[in-house]
Parts: C-alpha cells; sequence; structure tokens
C-alpha cells in the first residue's frame, strides 16, 4: 500500500496547472464551486446561484472548491460543461494568481462507500485527477451517513496520506481540508477520527457553522454567569454564537474537540438562499469576531463559503446578491480592497 501505480496516472503537464501554490502563513478566504448547472430556484429561498466558470471567481478566494468528486465504487470527478483541457487551463488560471484549487469529495447528497483495501485505488484516483485537472489539495466534505459509513473513516485518511507523501516526494505541497458540520466535532463526534488520523497531514479545518437549527454551545460565563445556550439559528446573538464556538473549538473546552486556530476557518452561508438557517445578517458581526479572537491571541486562519456560485446568485425576486460575501469579508481576510486589488493588477499590467 506504500507504492503508486504508475500506469493509472497520467503525466503531468509542465503548465500553470502543474503549479501547488502555496497556503502555508497565509489568512484564507474558500468558496466552494458549483460543478453542475443552476436550476430555475435551488436556493432555499428560491433564488437561482450564478453559473461561472473557475476563472470567473474573483480573487478574494485565494482558495477554491470544487464540487464534488462522488460515486459509487470509487468515486471520481468529471468537469460537467468543459473539456477536460479547458478545465485544467481554469485551475492554472488561478494556481498562476497564486490561488489553490481543491477537489471537494463528498457532498450532502453524496453516498461514499470506502471498502478496506481500497487505500491505494483511491490514492491513484486522487493522483490521477491531479494531474488531468492540476487540483492542489483535497477537501473532505462527507456528511451524514457517508461520515462513518463502511471503511470510510480508515479507508480516505490512508490514501490522502498516500497522496500528500508522494507529492512532497516531488516537492509539492498538496493541501488536506475538512468541512465538517460542527456538531460532528464534539468530543466524541464523528469527524474526530478523521482529525486523529490526519493530524499533521491536514492543512485547515472549516467547520460549516449553518443550516444547524437550534443547536449551539453552552457558554457557562454569557447571561452574567448564570450560563447561556446559543443557538446557531439566533440572529441577535449571532456575533456571541460564532466567537464562543471558535472559541470552544480552537481551545479544545466546551465539550468540543480541539484544531489549532492557525488551522481553523469559519464556514459561513454567503446568502440566505445558500443555506436554510446561518447567514450573518449584521456586516460588522464577523469583524468583530475575528477582532475578539486576535484580542484573545487565538486568531484564526480564515473564513470559507458556501458558495461562490450564491454569492452571484440572485434571489427570487431577480435581486443580485452581487458578490456580498467577497465584498465584505474579502477586506477583513486580505487587508486589502477589491478597489486597491484592481489597481494593483492594472499596475502590475503596465509595469510589464
Amino acid at each position: 500500500m506504500s507504492q503508486i501505480d504508475f500506469s493509472l496516472v497520467q503525466s503531468a503537464a509542465s503548465d500553470a496547472a502543474s503549479l501547488m501554490p502555496s497556503i502555508a502563513g497565509k489568512k484564507i478566504l474558500m468558496g466552494f464551486w458549483h460543478n453542475w448547472p443552476a436550476g430555475p430556484s435551488d436556493g432555499y429561498r428560491q433564488g437561482r446561484f450564478a453559473s461561472l466558470s473557475l476563472e470567473e471567481v474573483p480573487k478574494e478566494y485565494n482558495v477554491v472548491a470544487v464540487a464534488f468528486m462522488k460515486g459509487s465504487g470509487i468515486p471520481t470527478f468529471k468537469p460537467f460543461n468543459v473539456s477536460d483541457a479547458e478545465f485544467r487551463r481554469q485551475v492554472g488560471v488561478l494556481n498562476s494568481q497564486g490561488r489553490a484549487v481543491l477537489i471537494s469529495l463528498g457532498g450532502a447528497d453524496a453516498h461514499i462507500e470506502l471498502r478496506s483495501g481500497q487505500e491505494q485505488a483511491l490514492a491513484n484516483e486522487i493522483i490521477r485527477l491531479v494531474e488531468t485537472y492540476g487540483f492542489d489539495g483535497l477537501d473532505i466534505d462527507l456528511e451524514q451517513s457517508a461520515i462513518d459509513f463502511a471503511a470510510n473513516k480508515t479507508v480516505l485518511p490512508a490514501a490522502l496520506k498516500l497522496v500528500k507523501d508522494h507529492y512532497a516526494g516531488q516537492g509539492k505541497h498538496f493541501i488536506i481540508s475538512m468541512a465538517p458540520e460542527f456538531p460532528y466535532l464534539t468530543s466524541t463526534g464523528k469527524y474526530v477520527s478523521y482529525l486523529q488520523a490526519l493530524e499533521g497531514y491536514y492543512d485547515f479545518i472549516a467547520p460549516q457553522f449553518y443550516n444547524q437549527g437550534g443547536d449551539g454551545v453552552w457558554v457557562q460565563e454569557a447571561n452574567d454567569g448564570a450560563g447561556a445556550w446559543i443557538a446557531q439559528n439566533n440572529d441577535p446573538l449571532k456575533e456571541d454564537f460564532l466567537y464562543y464556538l471558535t472559541e470552544s473549538l480552537v481551545t479544545g473546552t466546551r465539550g468540543f474537540t480541539r484544531i489549532p486556530a492557525d488551522k481553523f476557518v469559519i464556514g459561513l452561508p454567503a446568502n440566505n438562499d445558500a443555506a436554510a438557517t446561518g447567514y450573518v445578517i449584521d456586516k460588522t458581526v464577523v469583524g468583530n469576531v475575528l477582532k475578539r479572537l486576535a484580542i484573545k491571541g487565538i486568531p484564526i486562519k480564515g473564513l470559507m463559503t458556501w458558495s461562490v456560485n450564491w454569492d452571484n446568485g440572485t434571489s427570487k425576486d431577480g435581486v443580485p446578491y452581487n458578490w456580498e460575501f467577497s465584498r465584505r469579508y474579502g477586506p477583513l481576510i486580505h487587508g486589502v480592497s477589491s478597489a486597491e486589488s484592481d489597481v494593483d493588477d492594472k499596475l502590475s499590467h503596465i509595469a510589464r
């Protein structure tokens, strides 16, 4: 189980997509990208997400996760509307800008069923996808029964270790991330085994702080020390929910497992169409949370959203969402406004 079967792997092209941009020491704004066409009213509020190519994703998103790698048997991926060569070209465009493109495994409706002994076959398929499309890593997005179905908990980490070690041998860094729903990150949660198996291998964890309704965190120091349950769907207490749940996870307290702050990314929906609950109404809340965490001495790595397509979608009334998420939070993460980025791009173009 320690060797890659190169007869199943295409030779890597020497182009922009063969790069694996580093995210080490960088703050990230991550967005998921839909590999399927928009329907007339796919949103939770009957809105419509935007169909866009990878290269149309705003530069504020320096990590893009392609959704999804899935299927019966060994899961796989195929672009839904362009050729393999065109998809690879677009990945190369982002790579040339220093942006990473991950393949996300799973999704809410994916039935992933891995069996003991498939570690090498899965590693071979992941590497084939990397060599074909230029992916820079893999995001684990298993949900519900798929998290601990069959031998998923042992086969997937083992395969990812093979892949990461394979690319390390080439002097490249293959990114491993996860996007678990936060209730699975309690001290006895379903994702703990993935964290433990991939400790030292994973680069960041982006828990989903959405679609969890009344689930939340008990905070003893709240309510003047009398304690309070702060739920995910409590909009008036949204800032405290985001702060205390993140603090709980990066310190391993209040019944949650520990994820280091420098590997922690808060996951939020782009808008009310992107998730049933979890949208942050007040645009100042997230900035306040990041400041409070920094003051506490536990600054985190960044933010994630579902999804870049929803970020530019439209409401049921046809009102554009107009990249609200990236416009709000890009400056918080990168410390530079979109306008300044555009100026920098123009100046760089002139210099060339």
